[in-house]
């Protein structure tokens, strides 16, 4: 038996699917999963690969699997956004071998710039969705997700939060197959085109293919109800929701029927129904909004059982951040009599379950570089609008106007502009997001004439995230000053590692007082651990 973490997990069910290739653009929870395929690639033989943004690990991960071999894409919740216009084209073509795309929600934000509850994705791509909620069970998840996606020839997600990846358990060692499996690739016409000609076919089929994920999730072992069936009190949890439930519960004796539902799309229908129909008043517990509460009293109305239902839009359930076992135990006192736990959690020790994160930010150079920026503007009786992008950026969010997504600083300055505020505008972000999106928009800007200055911070790859490497580090990459070159600026300035204070502020003093056109600033200074 080893202890690993719900990451390596994850990890180790993928290796025991056979994974062929697994792709990724670097954000938690679902980094550590990542890391270590990388780090066992070579032992068991699969590749792995970071990809410039999500969609193009998406795309590359469906390109391995028309060809015949397995596939996993990792990616945390507003990844998905990003990889989203493939996912809703992949739902139509299906998929050959098997595709599974390993999802890490983050509630209470810990370390994105939202909390969104991505599960809502499932019902609009029409994809299945799972979650699991101990460690043990999302190794073993994970293998039957690849099985399934071949059998159902469709995409399937598996949903993670971060308290899951960072949660330790002990289990099985790793039991890799003999071989990756592999499917010859088939060639039929217009098999994997999305075209007019056969989209309505493709839904009425990917319609079908949900139909009948239904009745199999109804079996799925992952679902199970447990306690008192003359209880007429119930409680629905998933995910690692669940296994704090558990804890929440132990050694109180009220006995309530629990519903397990691991399936989060589609819902099992008969499983659901059996539920409803024991329990007349059921709380739900769910991470981060009411997506289960609401999706369980539509089936409940369609099949006639109707308990009254607890939750976030109830108040019953917190709503707002990670759901703790605190939470939990405030839901319980109010909806079970009697409720006396062998275990009190309070709120004030909130801090012992938040979820471990490793910070790469000690020794970031950003905020004293920002400092120099603004006092040096201020020189100049000037008082720019800073936009930045999320990462290292935000280690220095106090200076900044705005920030929003990945590749979005460069489109909101030049929005600054277009509504002719006073000030000049300034987009700052890293050299990560630059290669995800910003180059994109540095093109557009260029194009459409706009006045503008952009700062690139390079410290070397993805830090925030583990120091992930960028196009710019690697023998066959192309580098940033290239590219921006290419674009065209009309100056591009160029501040070096070795470049003291002064130099640093000689530039910026210079670019804030040019005139109207598009400048670059690359700044690379690498990060130093303190």
């Amino acid at each position: 038996m080893e202890t690993i973490n719900g990451a390596q997990a994850m990890a180790w069910g993928t290796i025991e699917a056979g994974v062929a290739v697994v792709t990724s653009y670097p954000g938690s929870p679902g980094t550590g999963t990542f890391n270590t395929l990388t780090e066992t690639a070579n032992e068991f033989g699969h590749q792995t690969e970071w990809c410039l943004n999500e969609r193009i690990a998406l795309d590359i991960a469906a390109g391995v699997s028309q060809g015949g071999k397995r596939a996993l894409v990792c990616l945390k919740s507003v990844g998905m956004n990003v990889a989203l216009d493939t996912l809703m084209v992949l739902n139509m073509t299906g998929v050959n071998a098997g595709l599974v795309i390993l999802l890490g929600d983050d509630p209470g934000a810990w370390g994105s710039q939202n909390e969104q509850d991505t599960r809502f994705v499932a019902p609009m791509s029409e994809i299945p969705m799972l979650e699991p909620s101990t460690i043990q069970e999302g190794r073993q998840m994970i293998k039957w997700a690849f099985d399934y996606s071949e059998t159902a020839e469709t995409v399937v997600i598996v949903r993670i939060t971060r308290s899951f990846a960072t949660q330790e358990e002990t289990v099985p060692p790793l039991s890799p197959p003999s071989q990756q499996p592999r499917r010859v690739p088939d060639r039929e016409p217009l098999r994997w085109v999305a075209a007019l000609a056969k989209t309505m076919t493709d839904h009425a089929r990917l319609h079908q293919k949900l139909e009948q994920a239904t009745t199999d999730f109804s079996r799925l072992p992952f679902n199970r109800i447990s306690g008192d069936r003359s209880n007429h009190k119930g409680i629905i949890a998933t995910g690692f929701a669940y296994t704090k439930l558990q804890e929440a519960l132990a050694g109180d004796d009220s006995d309530p029927q629990i519903l397990k539902l691991n399936a989060l799309y589609p819902l099992p229908r008969d499983l659901l129904a059996q539920f409803l129909g024991q329990c007349q008043e059921i709380l739900i517990l769910e991470e981060v909004d009411p997506y289960l509460e609401d999706s369980v009293k539509a089936v409940g109305y369609d099949i006639g059982q109707t308990p009254k239902i607890y939750g976030k839009r109830t108040g019953d359930v917190n709503w707002v951040g990670e759901l703790f076992r605190w939470h939990i135990q405030q839901s319980l006192a109010k909806f079970l009599p009697n409720f006396k736990p062998e275990r009190v959690y309070l709120e004030q020790d909130w801090e012992q379950e938040k979820p471990f994160r490793k910070s790469y930010c000690a020794g970031c150079p950003y905020m004293e570089i920002l400092t120099f920026f603004r006092e040096e503007a201020r020189k100049l009786g000037q008082n720019p609008f800073l936009t930045g992008d999320p990462g290292c950026v935000i280690t220095a969010a106090k200076l900044l106007d705005a920030k929003l997504c990945m590749g979005s600083a460069i489109g909101v300055s030049s929005g600054h502009q277009k509504a002719e505020v006073s000030e000049r505008s300034v987009a700052v972000f890293g050299d990560s997001a630059f290669y995800h999106g910003g180059l994109n928009a540095l093109i557009h800007a260029r194009t459409t004439s706009a006045n503008l200055l952009t700062i690139i911070l390079d410290n070397g790859g993805a830090v925030t995230t583990g120091c992930q490497p960028t196009p710019d580090q690697a023998e066959t990459g192309v580098s940033i000053s290239d590219l921006v070159q290419t674009c065209g600026v009309d100056q591009l300035w160029i501040i070096e590692e070795e470049d003291d204070e002064a130099c640093m502020r000689a530039v910026f003093h210079q670019a804030l007082s040019s005139n109207e056109g598009l400048y670059t600033i690359i700044l690379r200074k690498k990060c130093h651990p303190v």
